[in-house]
């Protein structure tokens, strides 16, 4: 009796497992099949700005990291006291170069202007290029 009901238990346990796997192939491929036949949501293309920004201190980064993250659409961001740069990577459907700014300047730092693609920043020591 044991052997036939361990038998029993082993046939039922292999049959689950390939019920299990043949369901798990058939919902996979529906899924497949829904997530292509949906509308794709086109994605805005993703752009980067680095503004330069005078910053005064570690408070100031903080405050505009704290604040420039949580903007719609953006994706990244690198803030620098020592280049007084904000680098923000965004999804262009999303928000623009120009709301951005506008959201540091609200923050209460002045923008400087931006830094084009491959431009260095030039650190300002003491001298400001005055001729004398």
């Amino acid at each position: 009796m044991k052997k036939t009901l361990i038998l029993t238990i082993a046939a039922f346990m292999t049959f689950s497992l390939s019920s299990l796997d043949a369901y798990a192939a058939e919902t996979t491929e529906t899924s497949t099949l829904t997530q292509k036949q949906k509308p794709s949501r086109k994605k805005g293309e993703v752009k980067e700005v680095t503004f330069l920004v005078h910053l005064h201190c570690e408070n100031c980064v903080k405050k505009v990291q704290e604040n420039i993250a949580f903007e719609k659409g953006v994706k990244d961001l690198k803030v620098s006291l020592e280049d007084q740069t904000v680098a923000i990577k965004y999804d262009a459907a999303k928000t623009s170069e120009d709301t951005l700014k506008a959201a540091i300047e609200k923050l209460g730092y002045p923008v400087n202007g931006k830094l084009e693609p491959g431009q260095k920043v030039e650190h300002h020591h003491h001298d400001h290029g005055h001729q004398h």
